[in-house]
């Protein structure tokens, strides 16, 4: 999704002293940014000290008045936008009509690693999605990849799992290098996602358990002589 391609906010902007306001109403809910001025120096110019920005609900309502969902402060307006087209993205139903405004900023994430990832290209198919564990392990699901609001849905035959981004150190689908694994591999235990097979880790297995029950993944260990002897080293990355 093209960042170019986001469509323009109708603010509706105000100046009142020492304080600059734009609005952006809706039917289900309200954006703000209050830009704060610092007092008038000597060139006479208007300086703004920060941004403040919120993001209140109309449809369930506190006390009869807008709920709020989300704030926060940025030093430049074009932040403070950018941070308000992200989570009108993520609060509110693609249906409603908003996607144009947020675009692929609904479905970026920073990840455990203080990686930020657009995972929008991974919606729809079939992922391995590896989190990190309280004790610093890693664990991985294998599964149909789908985001919810302000967390991921990883679907396997047997379970749904929903992830906090925040815990996962990493996300990959189905590759071509996979695909040429598994052809020469022609082992019936490959998943077809990295470097995961359907067994249970076993003497000998360079692997660790995997996220899903009654999977073995071998990422960042050396080639496993049950799963992976005679694959090229390109196959093993």
């Amino acid at each position: 999704m093209s960042a170019g391609l986001r469509e323009p906010i109708p603010w509706h902007f105000t100046d009142q002293p020492g304080i600059l306001m734009w609005t952006w109403i809706t039917d289900h809910f309200v954006a703000r940014i209050r830009g704060s001025e610092i007092p008038a120096q000597q060139d006479a110019r208007r300086h703004v000290r920060s941004y403040a920005w919120d993001l209140s609900d109309l449809m369930r309502r506190h006390q009869d008045l807008p709920r709020l969902l989300v704030e926060g402060t940025a030093p430049s307006f074009e932040g403070a936008e950018l941070l308000l087209r992200e989570h009108v993205g993520k609060c509110y139903d693609r249906r409603l009509g908003y996607a144009g405004f947020s675009r692929e900023l609904a479905f970026t994430f920073t990840l455990a690693t203080g990686e930020t990832v657009d995972v929008s290209p991974y919606v729809g198919t079939r992922c391995v999605v590896t989190v990190l564990n309280p004790d610093r392990t890693e664990r991985s699901v294998t599964g149909e990849f789908s985001v919810a609001g302000y967390r991921w849905h990883v679907i396997t035959p047997s379970h749904e799992f929903e992830i906090v981004p925040e815990h996962a150190v990493r996300i990959t689908n189905r590759s071509e290098a996979a695909d040429r694994a598994a052809a020469i591999t022609r082992s019936k235990s490959y998943s077809g996602v990295g470097r995961i097979y359907r067994e249970d880790p076993r003497p000998g297995c360079t692997g660790r358990a995997g996220f899903e029950v009654g999977t073995v993944d071998h990422a960042g260990a050396p080639r496993c002589p049950l799963h992976e002897e005679g694959l090229p080293d390109a196959l093993l990355r």
